[in-house]
């Protein structure tokens, strides 16, 4: 026969686990807002049955049930879910990066619109027809030089814009790796505050989620692979341990020897560096290597590169995508320059003292590097040295300027290094169709990224997320249990009046 004492012990702990189950609901709908949070719960179990397994054990109708128990309170979480997010978190990084960049580059170029290098080269060779139908006059010469610098403040325009954006990626680049590695030195700090509490066995749920929210933001920048490692002491079976955080590329593959950015068995953790080699304007490079904590004392993980995210793309776009178009430019720009100032030699309104149309760096006769940067039209001519005869031809001839205007869109030239001739105007086409298909490639694959993105997040809503209805039902679920469990008490007080004061 179970005591009546014993009654009183299993409605105690009643109400105690169901005081611990509103605790929890209350902190559950506390954070209902807090972003990050994961529902709690707590796991309840049957108390030891009554009487025990034994050759002395008490012989009855067979055992009693003795109550509950509050096993943990534990988060609901669902790890491969958690994988999902993180895998497209970091898609989504490295897509997004790029599409901010191109998205910029589209905004500068400009194309198509009144303002954009085809409209003025447009305007340009317009000019120079007229020149051809107005043999003689200064005033269309004066045209052709204003229109020839509105081109050229064109390229000089949209090069230095472009190297801005340059620039602001390398800074970008800077800050990104500053910000992965104090994401890297916050979750080592959560290791170790996290490894002191499972210790002790405790199960600590908030730093859990603390830790979870960095990761997802540390695999949006960087390729990353998680592994668990138990915390010494004496842990609790559900206990989730210390996080081991490794460098992957894109594929999920390792590096030989691994890049841990973070060490869970010793509670410690490296740092990224991004040296950024801008000696090569036309072609920087970024080399990303691991080195200590410090700062300054390299592990030998030898150059990280296709690890994806953020990072990877704003250091695609930085080295490969802006250069590309840079280069482009420069060679168009050098291509005008140089097929222009031949044609303009053969004019009669050329002059050794006054030098090229087109010119570089230099001035006057010397016209140095042309560039879309430094390209410019010579400020020692005026109106009357652009004519549209050619040196030694009747007055009324049109070659020379039917000659500079055929640059534009006639004349083919093999303008990048591959030797293909083509006209700088489908050269110019090409070129801005190229940026836009790229643009809208990464334009695509960031939505497609972000609904994948979506989606896992809202898998993970669904699972870890508060929702006010279920917890308020819990609440009124666990009310009743309480009152329930002490109105059992009051009978079993009533039940000792009478064992007691009533018996005689």
């Amino acid at each position: 026969m179970i005591p009546i004492f014993s009654s009183l012990n299993m409605m105690q702990r009643a109400l105690q686990v169901t005081q611990s189950a509103i605790q929890t609901t209350g902190h559950n709908i506390s954070n209902a807002n807090t972003d990050g949070f994961s529902r709690q719960r707590v796991n309840l179990t049957t108390w030891l049955p009554y009487p025990g397994v034994g050759i002395n054990a008490a012989r009855g109708a067979g055992q009693v049930g003795t109550g509950v128990n509050d096993e943990a309170i534990v988060r609901i979480r669902d790890q491969f879910v958690d994988l999902q997010v993180r895998d497209n978190s970091n898609q989504n990084g490295y897509w997004g990066a790029l599409s901010d960049a191109y998205s910029q580059m589209e905004d500068i170029v400009n194309e198509p619109t009144d303002t954009g290098i085809s409209s003025e080269l447009d305007g340009f060779w317009q000019s120079l027809q007229d020149l051809a139908g107005n043999s003689g006059t200064s005033g269309t010469g004066t045209v052709v030089l204003q229109k020839g610098a509105a081109v050229a403040d064109t390229f000089n325009y949209i090069a230095k814009s472009l190297g801005k954006v340059q620039n602001n990626l390398n800074q970008q680049i800077t800050e990104n790796t500053k910000l992965i590695n104090n994401y890297a030195d916050q979750i080592n700090a959560l290791n170790k505050e996290i490894n002191k509490q499972e210790a002790n066995g405790f199960l600590a749920n908030d730093l859990y989620d603390e830790r979870d929210a960095l990761t997802d933001k540390l695999a949006q920048l960087v390729n990353i692979k998680v592994t668990k490692e138990p915390s010494g002491g004496n842990p609790s079976p559900l206990a989730e341990g210390k996080y081991t955080i490794e460098l992957v590329d894109a594929n999920g593959g390792s590096y030989e020897p691994k890049a841990t950015l973070v060490d869970g068995a010793g509670m410690s953790n490296n740092h990224l560096k991004a040296d950024i080699n801008t000696a090569n304007a036309s072609s920087p490079t970024v080399t990303v290597s691991m080195v200590q904590a410090d700062d300054t004392t390299p592990v030998s993980t030898g150059n990280l590169t296709n690890f994806s995210g953020k990072l990877q793309g704003l250091i695609d776009a930085y080295t490969i995508d802006y250069p590309s178009v840079l280069k482009s430019l420069d060679n168009m720009a050098s291509a005008l320059a140089e097929n222009l100032n031949a044609a303009y030699q053969n004019t009669a309104g050329y002059s050794d003292t006054k030098g090229l149309f087109f010119l570089g760096s230099g001035s006057g006769t010397d016209s140095g590097t042309v560039t879309a940067l430094n390209i410019h039209v010579n400020s020692n001519l005026s109106g009357s040295d652009v004519t549209s005869a050619n040196d030694g031809m009747p007055s009324g001839d049109n070659s020379g300027a039917t000659a500079m205007a055929d640059v534009i869109a006639t004349n083919k030239y093999a303008i990048d290094t591959d030797g293909e001739e083509i006209t700088l105007k489908n050269y110019l086409q090409g070129l801005i169709g190229q940026i836009g298909v790229n643009a809208q490639s990464a334009n695509q694959f960031t939505s497609n990224s972000a609904v994948m993105l979506d989606a896992a997040q809202n898998r993970r809503a669904s699972i870890s997320g508060v929702s006010l209805d279920e917890e308020l039902t819990n609440l009124i679920q666990f009310q009743h249990s309480y009152g329930a469990a002490a109105k059992v008490i009051t009978t079993l007080d009533t039940m000792l009046d009478t064992l007691i004061n009533k018996m005689g």
